[in-house]
């Protein structure tokens, strides 16, 4: 796979960004389908990156269910970091393959 240029311009770019739960969902499928659409992608790695915008979920970002995670839900608190979501996206291309 080659190097994820959208991601790593995310990461410099938003190094320090907090993201509450919805914001941090739409920003990794977001970069996933802005991966999946470069032009440069080979035939398997765009076969790839589609396979993972079809099998993201939000358990990549997080596996928290306790009372005090739908307690900061409820109140979209950004408790996401720009890691967390580079993290995620990198899980879930390498689960796709």
């Amino acid at each position: 796979m080659r190097t994820l240029s959208k991601v790593r311009e995310f990461a410099g770019e938003a190094s320090n960004a907090l993201f509450n739960k919805q914001q941090a969902v739409t920003v990794t499928l977001r970069l996933l389908e802005m991966e999946a659409n470069d032009p440069n992608n080979t035939p398997e790695e765009s076969r790839i990156l589609k396979t993972a915008i079809s099998k993201a979920e939000f358990r990549y970002l997080d596996l928290t269910r306790t009372d005090t995670d739908a307690l900061l839900d409820s109140l979209g608190v950004a408790r996401f970091t720009t890691q967390d979501i580079v993290s995620a996206v990198e899980d879930i291309i390498f689960n796709a393959q």
